[in-house]
């Protein structure tokens, strides 16, 4: 056989056998990483405006609490850019035990006292939501770093008395 049409066999063979099916995904996210992700970026996020109105006597915890939940939003951004997720809010605009809306922003500007009673509720809810996404999350590094937040909410949470 000349060997340009015993080339174009080869080729025609190559051609005609089917193509290698694409890897599974590799993403070790699974609805548990993803959902814990969405969910504190907007817990963390509209928190921060809310502790600018503390009162005196929680002006420093407001302070240290404002510095670690903004070092946590900058991790938080991290995994949802790992896990491919997009930049929004899925829950804007959602009432959730522990997410300070724009009617709680403005209660407790209106009345700084009522502060410590929205820090209990989103130290306690945020604390619940990390040692949820350690039991059932699947990413590695994502249950790693909810256990440090849940370790850092008992903190919190101590600190700021049971009242």
């Amino acid at each position: 056989m000349p060997w340009g049409v015993s080339a174009l066999l080869l080729l025609s063979a190559c051609a005609s056998a089917p193509a290698a099916a694409p890897p599974p995904s590799a993403s070790p996210f699974n609805s548990t990483d993803t959902a814990w992700v969405q969910l504190m970026i907007p817990m963390n996020e509209q928190l921060l405006p809310a502790l600018d109105a503390a009162p005196a006597e929680l002006r420093e915890f407001a302070a240290e609490l404002k510095a670690s939940h903004s070092d946590e939003l900058v991790h938080l951004r991290q995994l949802r850019d790992r896990a491919g997720l997009p930049d929004t809010n899925p829950h804007a605009g959602h009432r959730m035990p522990g997410l300070v809306s724009a009617a709680d922003l403005l209660a407790v500007q209106a009345d700084p006292a009522s502060l410590a009673t929205k820090l209990r509720e989103h130290l306690d809810q945020t604390a619940k939501l990390a040692r949820s996404e350690q039991e059932n999350g699947t990413d590695a590094a994502t249950k790693s770093f909810a256990a440090s937040v849940e370790s850092s909410r008992g903190r919190q949470l101590d600190r700021l008395g049971h009242g």
